[in-house]
Formats: C-alpha cells, sequence, structure tokens
C-alpha cells in the first residue's frame, strides 16, 4: 500500500495536470456558452432596437402628419366661422316680409299673400320657412325669384309649384299661379366648431 502511495504521489503533477486541464475546458466551456447567450440576446436586442427605431419614425411620421391636419382643421373651423358670420343673427319677419312685398309690388304681381312659419335648427344655421302664394306670369315669377337670389341676405326656394292660373291670358302672356316655400337663414348661435384638439 506503501508503493501505492508513493506512486501516486510521485504522479501527482500528472493528476494535478489532468486536473487543471479539466477545469480549464469545463471553465472554456461554460464562457463559451456565456458568449454565445450574450451574442444570441445582442441580436435580438438589435432586432428589438430596429424595431424600436421603427415605431419611432412612425410616431414621428404620425406627429408631423397631425401637425398637419391639425392646420387643415383650424383651416376648414375658419372656414365655417366665416361662412357662419355671414349669415344675419336674427330672423326679423318683418324686414323679411317687407322685402318680398317690396319686390312684389314692383313687378305687379298679384294677390300675393306670404305667411312665416317655424324655425328650423340645424348644425350651422336656423332655417325659417316663408310660405308665398301669388298669381301673375311666369316672366314675372322669374324675375321675383331672380331678385330673391340677387339680395344680401341668403334665401333658398324650399319647394315651388307653377300651375296655370283660372283666370287665363294676360295680354300676349299666361297668368300661372304660384305656391312655394322660401327659406331665410341665421347663423346658429349654439354652434361651436370642435376642432378635436
Amino acid at each position: 500500500m506503501k508503493d501505492l502511495v508513493n506512486k501516486i504521489i510521485s504522479n501527482a503533477h500528472i493528476l494535478l495536470l489532468v486536473y487543471g486541464l479539466y477545469g480549464a475546458w469545463v471553465t472554456y466551456d461554460e464562457h463559451t456558452l456565456q458568449v454565445e447567450e450574450i451574442a444570441s440576446r445582442g441580436a435580438g436586442v438589435d432586432a428589438e432596437i430596429a424595431e424600436a427605431e421603427k415605431k419611432v419614425k412612425e410616431i414621428q411620421d404620425f406627429l408631423k402628419k397631425t401637425d398637419e391636419y391639425k392646420v387643415r382643421v383650424e383651416e376648414v373651423a375658419k372656414n365655417i366661422e366665416t361662412v357662419q358670420k355671414q349669415l344675419p343673427a336674427e330672423t326679423n319677419d318683418t324686414n323679411i316680409l317687407a322685402f318680398f312685398q317690396n319686390e312684389i309690388n314692383s313687378l305687379n304681381i298679384k294677390d300675393a299673400d306670404f305667411k312665416p312659419g317655424l324655425e328650423e335648427k340645424s348644425t350651422y344655421f336656423i332655417s325659417k320657412d316663408y310660405s308665398l302664394k301669388a298669381r301673375g306670369t311666369f316672366l314675372q315669377f322669374l324675375i321675383f325669384f331672380e331678385r330673391i337670389g340677387n339680395a344680401d341676405r341668403i334665401y333658398n326656394i324650399k319647394n315651388l309649384k307653377l300651375s296655370v292660373s283660372e283666370d287665363g291670358q294676360k295680354g300676349r302672356f299666361q297668368m300661372v299661379t304660384g305656391e312655394g316655400v322660401i327659406q331665410a337663414f341665421r347663423f346658429n348661435p349654439d354652434f361651436k366648431v370642435d376642432r378635436g384638439f
């Protein structure tokens, strides 16, 4: 046994060398695994960085477009407000009916009857209907509606029915009975343009 122990001690340097080489190989193997893990994480991080950079570019493009859209929305809102300000603040029945009556009288249209109707609220404006019933020639009605179209105030002919009058002809012109609804507008004070930002 003593010989065995002496042999082991005499060859201890070989055992130490083998043990050291084994330890070095284990350390090298662990180090290689760590390097591969870090490299694979680096590739994943690179992909995440590329994706994040792409998202940042998309966000920057979106912000740029958002600013452009804000400018457009502001321009549209200003246009709406400008058009809305062109409408009068109130619908004065007396003035409107006097305007209609003056035009009717100047054209010598007979049996004219105007009746104010109800107001109808829309998003941007409030309209009021005025019913019309009168007798005259087609040319007289044509000139009357042309004058309404050229008025300072905005009017709309909502509906119109011209039919041959029972009176027959007046000179060389056929008499017609006209019935219709004319709308007058004013701005809606409750409407405010929502710009959304």
